[in-house]
């Protein structure tokens, strides 16, 4: 008999701890929630995540590049990104499927030093495209960004949805920031021997800094007039208060050299796993 009302009341004091966790964690704020994900998340030394982007030029036109990836985080710093080919998912559901780009068997590998992710090894076009889709940076960014964060009603049950909008000076400071290390990249490219963008002739070189910093101006300016969007959802388990997953709108909106209105809109989704 005082087993039994031992046991009854060690599972009463169980609810009650369950009740009063869960309660608290309904009473937290959107921004509450999603800085807890994130807290959580870098608490983490080993997990991974598979992900999936497509990139089109007009608002509703085909998609010109796409790419399905995955991650591996280790030891809390290490990370590995490696290609899996065309974003199939994304491009059926967010169509045309037009896609005239395919990327696999493409690897990065990066560490975090001093704050920020770093790769080990030389890129080409094809890789610094996939280090810029890397959704540890991507949270980061958003977590020290100003922004707007909402809970998103109709969640699936034992999760949450947070939407998280960018200010517009963040969206835009975002969109510069990937461009203009891309661009740097390409500048130390030509520079580097070896690299398939090194000549050694000097006058070629020359020739070819001189194309890139024409094309880095040009950028620079439209980017000036540019207007940026950035648009994410996080859903998180209400389990481990953990990211489940990630999707986000990224669009730009520039005059070109003609003078037209262009846009450039990027799409990605990432699921992490493995906790």
């Amino acid at each position: 008999m005082r087993m039994r009302k031992l046991w009854t009341l060690i599972g009463m004091i169980l609810l009650i701890s369950c009740l009063t966790g869960c309660a608290w964690q309904e009473q937290l704020s959107a921004e509450e929630s999603f800085n807890r994900a994130l807290s959580g998340l870098s608490g983490i030394d080993n997990f991974s995540f598979q992900g999936e982007a497509a990139i089109r030029s007009e608002e509703n036109g085909p998609f010109q590049q796409s790419m399905a990836f995955e991650g591996h985080l280790q030891h809390h710093k290490d990370l590995t990104l490696s290609s899996k080919g065309k974003a199939a998912k994304l491009l059926q559901e967010k169509g045309p499927a037009d896609s005239i780009y395919k990327a696999d068997g493409l690897k990065v590998t990066l560490k975090r030093k001093q704050g920020r992710w770093s790769t080990l090894s030389s890129q080409g076009a094809d890789e610094m495209w996939m280090t810029r889709l890397n959704p540890l940076e991507l949270l980061e960014y958003l977590g020290n960004s100003e922004k707007t964060v909402t809970q998103e009603l109709g969640a699936a049950r034992g999760t949450k949805v947070l939407r998280i909008e960018l200010s517009t000076e963040a969206a835009a400071e975002m969109a510069y920031g990937s461009l203009d290390e891309q661009m740097k990249v390409l500048a130390e490219r030509i520079e580097r021997k070896g690299d398939p963008l090194y000549s050694d002739n000097p006058k070629v070189r020359k020739q070819l800094k001189t194309v890139w910093e024409r094309d880095y101006k040009e950028m620079r300016n439209r980017l000036q007039k540019a207007d940026a969007l950035s648009v994410s959802h996080l859903t998180i388990n209400k389990k481990n208060h953990l990211p489940a997953k990630l999707t986000m709108e990224r669009k730009l909106s520039f005059i070109d050299s003609h003078g037209k209105t262009r846009t450039e809109t990027l799409l990605s989704e990432v699921t992490f796993t493995g906790y």
